[in-house]
């Protein structure tokens, strides 16, 4: 090869590298960055801001449960769709926090490895059985 071959095909080395680095950094230019939208509460959904400190505090200590011991095992052992701790939540915040409490530990004693499907329960296609709160209410509403 040549001095002026080698120069040429460094010259346009450079030349399709600037290029490249040009064309890289409009995409992340001011220009091109876009806001993420604004999320708009719905009006036809209203949020209800909890107030009882018993239920938060329960409701606290499920999700610090869920989020810091449950995830750290990784493995998800509850034979029951929802598990156990969102069987716990949904019932909390739904009923309250003493009828709440008191379906979470009838839960919690029907939860162990000799439960087998039957008329109570409905087996999902990946072998846990389904048994929502709604279907476990200690007074009808």
């Amino acid at each position: 090869m040549t001095y002026r071959a080698v120069m040429i095909s460094e010259v346009f080395f450079i030349l399709a590298c600037s290029v490249l680095i040009l064309t890289l950094s409009a995409f992340g230019s001011d220009f091109m960055m876009k806001e993420p939208k604004e999320k708009r509460p719905d009006p036809a959904v209203s949020q209800e801001i909890e107030t009882s400190c018993v239920k938060l505090a329960f409701l606290g200590t499920i999700r610090l449960y869920q989020k810091r011991v449950s995830s750290a095992t990784g493995v998800d052992r509850c034979g029951f769709r929802p598990s156990c701790s969102a069987y716990g939540y949904m019932s909390i915040k739904e009923q309250g926090p003493m009828i709440g409490l008191l379906m979470t530990a009838d839960r919690l004693t029907r939860c162990n490895i000799w439960k087998e499907p039957g008329p109570d329960y409905t087996l999902l296609p990946n072998g846990k059985l389904y048994d929502p709160p709604s279907q476990n209410l200690l007074f009808d509403p």
